[in-house]
């Protein structure tokens, strides 16, 4: 009977052991796992890092040259290019009432796009609210002629900051499959949020700051930079 018993408790200590060490071996396997995947996520970061940079001056030097529009639509996300639609269509038809409902930045591109118009100025036949924010015409150049920080990239959202303060945002950019794309529709409110704080201070409304802003671009160059172009021009 003790023997039968010694073999039970024997074979019970014997399963237990390879148990333990399945477990063991297991959490080993694991941890293992898991290493390997922080390493691999790591990689993928540093890689989406790198494109970014080469996707960011191949967008830069795209915006100084004559680019096509196909290829500029493909550096924006597909919300930037229905917005930049969208706006062209708005500069054509918005009365002064409707523009009480545009950002800013919204107004201004509006009002700049009727001067061209009534001057005369367009080079583009087409996609011309493209033109004017990231081609020759160059309101974009403007807004990125400032000092900017180092890129970053969290999941697949990438961003740069300025030089000035790294950790907030002024341009973002959107993981597509195998590329970047530029997120115009959050970045030109980040860019000109610093010339908001003006018709802030001073109780302006966006339609007049937009005025201003226009003024102090063109006023040496062209007249009637006034409330005509709240209305469409020409159209």
């Amino acid at each position: 009977m003790h023997v039968l018993k010694n073999k039970i408790v024997l074979a019970f200590v014997a399963c237990a052991l390879v148990l333990f060490a399945g477990c063991a071996g297991s959490t080993s396997t694991l941890n293992e796992s898991a290493a390997v995947k922080d390493a691999k996520a790591q990689g993928r970061e540093i890689d989406k890092l790198a494109m970014l940079d080469t996707m960011y001056h191949r967008f830069l030097y795209a915006t100084q040259v004559e680019t096509p529009a196909d290829t500029l639509y493909d550096m924006l996300t597909d919300p930037s290019e229905e917005w930049l639609n969208e706006l062209e269509r708005h500069a054509q038809s918005y009365t002064e009432a409707e523009l009480d409902t545009c950002q800013f930045y919204e107004i201004y591109a509006i009002l700049l796009y009727r001067l061209y118009e009534r001057e005369h100025l367009w080079e583009v036949p087409e996609d011309r609210m493209l033109w004017l924010f990231l081609s020759k015409a160059g309101m974009f150049q403007r807004f990125t002629s400032l000092k900017l920080g180092p890129m970053k990239v969290k999941n697949d959202r990438g961003s740069v900051g300025l030089a000035s303060s790294p950790e907030v945002p002024i341009m973002l950019f959107e993981w597509d499959d195998n590329d970047w794309k530029l997120d115009l529709v959050e970045t030109v409110p980040l860019i000109t949020k610093g010339v908001e704080a003006t018709a802030v201070k001073k109780s302006w409304t966006n339609k007049k700051l937009a005025l201003y802003w226009l003024d102090k671009e063109y006023h040496l160059q062209y007249s009637r930079l006034d409330e005509s172009l709240f209305e469409p021009v020409g159209f």
